[in-house]
């Protein structure tokens, strides 16, 4: 009789997961380790841009709802960039940037509203994202304009 006790059983799914780096992590991207401030009042948005900038790698700062928070965040520095609501809790975020540019924060600015005219002027070139979110896009304009 053979001796079965060096023999190793079939590969099991976790171990061909392993063997092709699927393993439960998040992926390794170019976006790895990029701190990034959330600013978003409505929870479930949040909680979606968070749990999907969590996966691309990203260290979610916030996310934050208010105004003076986003403000106070940008002043603390250590930041890679910033994805801002247009409209916080009835504030809108354009009252703070001309601060959060000259403090040299990269920002995106988001909004249920894909119409440039309704920003000022000074800000109608400014990066933007419509909502709701296509991960595909959000990782675009992060790479494209955090990484910058």
């Amino acid at each position: 009789m053979q001796d079965l006790s060096d023999v190793r059983p079939p590969c099991l799914l976790a171990d061909i997961r392993r063997k092709i780096g699927q393993v439960d992590q998040p992926r390794k991207t170019s976006l790895q380790g990029l701190r990034i401030l959330v600013a978003e009042d409505e929870s479930l948005i949040a909680f979606d841009l968070e749990t999907t900038l969590d996966h691309f790698g990203c260290e979610v700062v916030g996310p934050v709802g208010r105004i003076e928070d986003v403000v106070r965040l940008a002043r603390a520095g250590n930041l890679d960039g910033a994805l801002l609501d247009v409209n916080l809790r009835g504030s809108q975020i354009f009252s703070v940037l001309p601060e959060l540019l000259d403090l040299g924060l990269k920002v995106v600015l988001t909004s249920g509203y894909d119409d440039a005219t309704l920003y000022p002027d000074a800000y109608r070139a400014l990066p933007r994202l419509s909502k709701p979110f296509d991960e595909r896009r959000l990782r675009q304009a992060c790479e494209k304009h955090f990484l910058a």
